[in-house]
């Protein structure tokens, strides 16, 4: 039995029910009761209350109980455990035609649709493509149907929009569980947005 686990008191929802449910009762009991008068009455309530806020701000810092499951401090939630730390690595492969196919390896959910576009000057090519056994690979890629000059070229990642993600890429409806480098983020969702470099000879 791990009794450890049983020690509610520890726990940080205990110590919030109790200022919930005894604060205002003390309250309560000082001005139904007290001998002082009204205004110091009011002042020891906006005292205590100012303690009481002091006291939960220490508390919110200081570490959180040996229970398990119990996140870093006392106000803080556990880390959650689902989210993504986005890493991505970068190779190609040149055919015998000299056309150029991208392929990637990533930790992101399979079925997660994505734009490669690979662009020197103003040269600009892109294609869609979707990661399936956390690979992915475009098609071989040319240039007003010539293959690519031998050079180096940036190559732009970025997640397609999320309401067009299947419901198997579990990433939070606005990609709220994606973390890392390879991820920005706005006001309202994180998106996937990489950029490298790649260069190769014919």
């Amino acid at each position: 039995m791990n009794t450890q686990a049983n020690q509610f008191y520890k726990e940080p929802w205990f110590g919030i029910v109790l200022t919930i449910i005894f604060f205002p009762a003390g309250i309560y009991v000082m001005f139904r009761f007290g001998p002082w008068q009204k205004r110091t009455k009011t002042i020891l309530a906006i005292v205590l209350s100012l303690v009481c806020i002091v006291v939960w701000t220490i508390a919110g810092m200081a570490p959180a109980s040996s229970n398990p499951g119990v996140g870093e401090t006392w106000l803080s939630t556990s880390k959650d455990k689902s989210a993504i730390n986005v890493s991505t690595k970068l190779h190609f492969n040149v055919d015998n035609k000299g056309r150029v196919q991208l392929k990637g390896s990533t930790n992101l959910p399979d079925q997660t649709k994505l734009h490669v576009t690979i662009s020197r000057g103003d040269t600009i090519v892109g294609d869609d493509v979707t990661v399936k056994s956390q690979a992915w690979s475009t098609n071989a890629l040319t240039h007003n149907n010539q293959p690519l000059t031998p050079a180096t070229y940036k190559v732009h990642i970025t997640s397609k929009g999320w309401s067009t993600q299947p419901k198997t890429v579990k990433v939070g409806s606005q990609g709220q569980q994606l973390r890392g480098h390879e991820v920005t983020k706005t006001d309202k969702q994180r998106s996937v947005d990489i950029l490298k470099t790649v260069s190769y000879q014919p």
